[in-house]
């Protein structure tokens, strides 16, 4: 997709993956939660402290994928020659490629949080890589309003890259993130600690451009020697005579 949709698209579709798994997993007695794309909620003020005005309030069964980083991909930076003239002035820019770095965390009451993690943890990891055909389905099933009211309301209807063109699928691989990452994370999200599993989700393609500036015509041809030999010293048999 363009560089406006990549990341939100990618998100997009791997919240379907995840809201369909849980939509089988539970019974028709029973609606489902919805996976959101927040960060984990912030305590309320209220919320447990019944002196503050209010009583505890029982947490919501939900799902949040975050995106919580984005970080360049190291092989495509690094493998990458950039086009340049015959005077070593680039001409061509290099393919933008990013990985982005997600936090899948349940809330709910009891083992409810459990249960959620695991079904989402399971619908990740099926998809190692995402084939092309399910990220058309996922994007084709939603409707794009008649009146947007906001840019990602696009989404669905943006255009896939042709496939020829892109280098790289999307693949999926659960990552192993310590307990001290863990900490500074959930401390930056001033949310209290909940069970939660990390992803990387990598090649994210924001700009793929291999269309190079046309080229100056040769205008004038000149032939000659180094070093110049044309003086009236020069040896005849060093002289290379052109007509």
């Amino acid at each position: 997709m363009s560089a406006r949709f990549a990341i939100p698209a990618t998100t997009f579709v791997l919240r379907g993956i995840v809201q369909e798994r849980l939509n089988l997993s539970y019974p028709a007695t029973l609606t489902a939660p919805v996976v959101s794309v927040e960060p984990p909620p912030r305590p309320s003020p209220t919320n447990g402290n019944p002196a503050g005005g209010g009583a505890a309030q029982p947490e919501p069964a939900r799902l949040h994928l975050f995106c919580h980083h984005v970080a360049l991909n190291p092989a495509w930076r690094n493998m990458y020659e950039p086009h340049v003239d015959s005077a070593g002035k680039r001409i061509g820019p290099s393919p933008l490629a990013v990985d982005l770095h997600y936090l899948l965390a349940a809330t709910g009451l009891d083992l409810e949080r459990e249960v959620l993690l695991g079904l989402g943890i399971a619908a990740l990891n099926r998809f190692g890589v995402v084939p092309r055909p399910k990220i058309a389905a996922i994007l084709g099933a939603v409707a794009v309003p008649g009146t947007p009211a906001r840019i990602t309301d696009l989404i669905p209807d943006e255009q896939l890259q042709d496939p020829q063109e892109q280098p790289q699928q999307i693949t999926i691989s659960q990552q192993p993130v310590d307990l001290d990452m863990s900490t500074r994370i959930w401390s930056a999200f001033q949310s209290p600690l909940r069970p939660s599993a990390y992803f990387l989700v990598t090649t994210v393609f924001l700009e793929v451009d291999e269309t190079l500036p046309a080229t100056k015509d040769v205008d004038d041809l000149k032939i000659g020697v180094r070093p110049d030999v044309s003086g009236a010293d020069a040896d005849p048999a060093d002289v290379v005579t052109t007509s």
